[in-house]
């Protein structure tokens, strides 16, 4: 018994020594080659990426784009776009280039041309990855493999019987001198360490979810991450989607407006576009509008009619949010508050993304999850010395 179970401690810690030496030469192959991870939210790319697939990514610069590339886009004040180029032509400044882009599963191309410098060319994908990464990204899930780390810490390098000790005759083991005292692998907790490094700094999870509200003749439907929503990063933009119809036709006019009060010292920043078909990423196949350009939003409380629409007809807003990059958002005052509001034909419904606020600075701050991640390892060691010096105390 004792023999099996120093092998599968063995097995384990030789295990995750391993996963540690992977993190770490990802982690060298993503600063030498602009290498990084991007997960698909939506099948605007299937069946090519069906939805949930973890994508491996790289940067080129925009001369090496090529028609039937899939890439990635950066924009200003809106989410990056992974889609499939339709056509590249010269740019401005002979480092960058125009391109069109149309997603696999999309009927119509998307609605603008881009002008970029560089983006990141997808060089693989799996299929259903990126639930695993979304689960192992869980604060509960990190706890535990943090703790898991600490655990496998000690336990390498808690002083033990070593092999070169033999029986006497009346059951005494007796210390073969020149053999070690501790035959743990401690030089693979160094290998063990940045694996539990790279669990603690992973991304906090982002979970979409849809809701729907009906009241009477309308029903009104909410997708959005309300998780990413009230905790907003400067000049990172997260979507918000909410549909409006009427179930029955009807006569009359359908009034949608937003309501916004709250901290205006958070600065926060819309653009709001509509289209009578629901939105997929950033492409509408139907009629489209622009009902507010990228600009700050208003927070007095006041309601504000951002389109209308008959009775029997349907129309979903995409609302991007973000806060900017060149101010710092006054936290202290609280959250935005933002509601949507139809009526007509008798009937009114609301809607809401939650609060709206920023990233938290002890959230996600990568520092305090090293400290953690450093923490939990020097606990192990530090309970290992402690019942070391304690046996050769006893000794």
């Amino acid at each position: 018994m004792r023999g099996a179970g120093r092998f599968l401690g063995d097995a384990v810690l030789s295990l995750a020594a391993f996963g540690g030496f992977i993190c770490v030469l990802l982690v060298i192959l993503a600063f030498v080659f602009n290498v990084s991870l991007i997960m698909f939210k939506t099948g605007s790319m299937a069946p090519t990426i069906p939805a949930g697939s973890l994508a491996v990514v790289r940067e080129i610069p925009a001369p090496e784009i090529r028609v039937g590339d899939v890439v990635t886009v950066d924009r200003p004040a809106a989410l990056p776009i992974t889609h499939r180029v339709t056509s590249v032509a010269g740019g401005p400044s002979p480092a960058e280039r125009v391109i069109t882009m149309k997603g696999d599963a999309n009927e119509a191309e998307d609605p603008g041309p881009y002008t970029v410098g560089n983006v990141r060319i997808v060089m693989g994908s799996v299929p259903n990855l990126a639930y695993g990464v979304v689960w192992l990204s869980s604060p509960w899930v990190l706890a535990l493999l943090t703790l898991g780390a600490s655990g496998l810490v000690t336990w390498a390098f808690w002083p033990r019987e070593a092999d070169g000790r033999d029986e006497t005759g009346d059951g005494e083991r007796v210390r073969v001198p020149g053999q070690p005292e501790n035959d743990s692998h401690s030089a693979l907790v160094f290998l063990v360490a940045p694996l539990a490094l790279g669990f603690a700094l992973a991304a906090p999870a982002q979970t979409t979810t849809e809701e729907i509200v009906a009241s009477g003749n309308l029903r009104m439907t909410s997708i959005g991450d309300r998780a990413a929503m009230a905790h907003l990063a400067p000049g990172e933009p997260v979507q918000w989607q909410v549909g409006v119809a009427a179930e029955e036709p009807g006569t009359g006019v359908v009034r949608i407006e937003l309501l916004g009060n709250g901290n205006a010292g958070l600065g926060l920043h819309a653009a709001i576009r509509s289209c009578d078909e629901r939105w997929v990423e950033e492409t509408c196949t139907g009629a489209t509008d622009k009902l507010q350009v990228a600009g700050p939003i208003a927070v007095d409380g006041a309601k504000r009619q951002l389109t209308t629409m008959s009775a029997g007809e349907e129309r979903w807003l995409l609302f991007d949010l973000w806060l900017p990059e060149a101010s710092a958002p006054d936290a202290a005052g609280g959250p935005v508050h933002l509601q949507v509001h139809a009526s007509g034909s008798g009937d009114d419904v609301n809607s809401s993304p939650g609060p709206v606020a920023p990233l938290a600075p002890t959230g996600t701050n990568p520092i305090l999850a090293l400290f953690a991640a450093v923490g939990s390892v020097g606990l192990g060691l530090a309970l290992a010395g402690a019942a070391r010096m304690r046996r050769k105390r006893n000794q």
